[in-house]
């Protein structure tokens, strides 16, 4: 049809009919539970989480740190990791069957590993630790222990996070194979909201080309709603589990237009490769604006995620001719509990006039480059989702350039571009304290940029609004538990900064000391005891640095 867009009307009523089934039991026996108590789980595979989909499932622990894990088949520990953030201690595992399991948010690691990632630390003068095992190092059988439980790295609560994946650690599968039976599920997934998009030129829902959302909990749809021409279907919706009050994400959905299928998709595994992708599959506009997760029930011209499978038309639905559409949303969990959502969409031929304003057009496919006013944009071939309509414009902004804005929309993009602005000559002193920032309306985050010829450059990972900013303060370090510390043994001290902190060391007497780094806190933490520290006056010193070099020292004379 392509730019002809007429106006229409849509007539939906919305049927939920409930009802359950059984998938086919999995014969897989290749692992033994990690706990001795009955599993529950707060998180499950694939889960749609910012900027990436969740790795694994979340183990609860009972609400404590410090339960025994076992290995759940025979092979060795071939890693250690340590992070201030992502999965803070883990532990990883080559089997002999084949797999990798990846055991994260750790309390601690076996007493060898332990003195072997602590000796790393002080060799090398770093928190952050990554090494690796020999096949004869670490022999694990079955069930035997592997490490305790904990709540490090970017866990809001104790938990073990579990991992399968293939032996290269690229592919991930879903664990639920192994633990169908240990863990008990009667409760189908629930769709509470849906929407409805029109294809940019090509459609048009209530007489406009924006996208439309009901709210199934509390609205009963009884008015028509115009629409004519391409249009695709989103819905928010959560997989729940019995003895639990957490949500999960949805394994199966599928989309049936007049009995037959145009969409599916079918979270069972997945790569990191495609990690970024969920940004295509969701609705990232109202993610980000809005903190509402829509999953799309079409797939965008660059989305690769490989779960998906969609008809010729991608999964959007041609609504051209006057008359009755039959639309059904199926939804399934691993154990076969299903919901059946039906909806009627009637259309209605009635020219609309369809019209965006726009500077600049960008093709997902090619190269693109957009110049405007001392900025240059570049975007590599296959690096958006979508092609994308941008409205480019400056503003007055709060930094030492101008404000450079890119529309309503926000596109994310796959592995990233660039962003390049003019600031003109400058000092080297001056030029390395410019960063590049973006905008949003939650407030700034720094990207970061080099200083070159007059331009700071920085790669970005969304085109969204950009502005030259210059961080000449030095990090702000706070001794949060100065005058009680000495209880405990453990300094704590927060880090704020305009940018971020790139690095930070500690010495005591002169010597290297660790201190942990917390990062969904921004600690850096002393702990006297696990450090052996001797009694008596020790002098201390911790400098930290942010992204622009600026550098903040604490030093404190002390007696433990």
């Amino acid at each position: 049809m392509g730019h002809r867009i007429l106006r229409g009307f849509l007539f939906l009523f919305l049927l939920c009919v409930h009802g359950t089934g059984l998938l086919a039991q999995d014969s897989c026996t290749k692992f033994v539970a990690p706990f001795d108590f009955p599993l529950l789980l707060s998180g499950n595979f694939a889960e749609l989480r910012s900027n990436h989909f969740h790795s694994g499932v979340d183990f609860k622990t009972e609400g404590v740190v410090g339960k025994p894990i076992k290995c759940v088949a025979d092979g060795y520990i071939c890693r250690a990791t340590v992070r201030s953030g992502g999965y803070g201690l883990a532990l990883y595992v080559m089997h002999d069957n084949g797999y990798m399991t990846v055991y994260g948010h750790l309390d601690a690691f076996p007493s060898d590993i332990a003195r072997r990632v602590r000796e790393y630390q002080y060799e090398n003068e770093t928190f952050s630790v990554d090494m690796t095992f020999a096949p004869d190092e670490y022999r694990l059988c079955s069930g035997d222990f592997l490490a305790y439980a904990g709540n490090t790295g970017y866990s809001f609560g104790p938990h073990l996070h579990f991992e399968v994946r293939d032996t290269t650690g690229n592919i991930l599968y879903d664990p639920m194979p192994f633990y169908r039976n240990l863990l008990t599920d009667t409760r189908a997934p629930e769709i509470s909201s849906l929407a409805v998009y029109p294809k940019t030129g090509q459609g048009c829902v209530g007489g406009d080309v924006k996208s439309v959302v009901y709210d199934l909990t509390s609205t009963v749809l009884k008015d028509t709603i115009s629409a004519w021409g391409k249009i695709g279907f989103g819905i928010k919706a959560l997989d729940f589990m019995d003895n639990t009050t957490n949500k999960y994400g949805v394994y199966n959905i599928e989309l049936l237009v007049d009995g037959v299928k145009c969409f599916s998709s079918t979270m069972d595994k997945f790569s990191f490769a495609e990690d970024r992708v969920i940004n295509a599959w969701l609705d990232y506009d109202r993610c980000i604006n809005e903190n509402l997760w829509f999953q799309r029930l079409h797939v965008l011209d660059n989305n690769r995620l490989g779960q998906l499978w969609a008809n010729d038309e991608r999964g959007w639905v041609n609504v051209d001719e006057e008359r009755i559409y039959e639309i059904e949303c199926i939804l399934s969990d691993y154990h076969g509990n299903t919901n059946k959502y039906r909806f009627f969409v009637k259309g209605e031929c009635d020219k609309v006039e369809y019209e965006v304003d726009y500077t600049h057009r960008l093709f997902w496919s090619v190269n693109n480059r957009v110049e405007y006013m001392g900025m240059r944009l570049d975007v590599p071939a296959n690096e958006l989702f979508e092609n994308a309509l941008l409205d480019v414009s400056v503003s007055s902004g709060e930094g030492v350039s101008w404000r450079y804005n890119f529309g309503n929309r926000q596109y994310p993009l796959w592995h990233g571009g660039k962003i390049s602005i003019w600031v003109g000559d400058m000092s080297n002193e001056d030029a390395s304290k410019l960063y590049i920032r973006r905008v949003t309306e939650k407030g700034y985050s720094a990207v970061g940029g080099k200083y070159q010829a007059g331009r700071i450059t920085a790669n970005i990972d969304v085109i969204g609004s950009y502005e030259v900013a210059m961080d000449t303060v030095p990090p702000q370090l706070t001794f949060m538990n100065e005058t009680k510390w000495n209880r405990a043994g453990r300094m704590v001290f927060t880090v704020a900064d305009e940018t971020y902190m790139s690095s930070f060391k500690g010495t005591l007497d002169g010597e290297f000391v660790l201190f942990s780094h917390n990062s969904k806190n921004s600690t850096l933490i002393l702990d006297c005891k696990s450090e052996n520290i001797a009694r008596g006056k020790h002098w201390l010193s911790l400098v930290v640095t942010d992204a622009c070099g600026n550098e903040t020292v604490f030093e404190k004379e002390f007696e433990y």
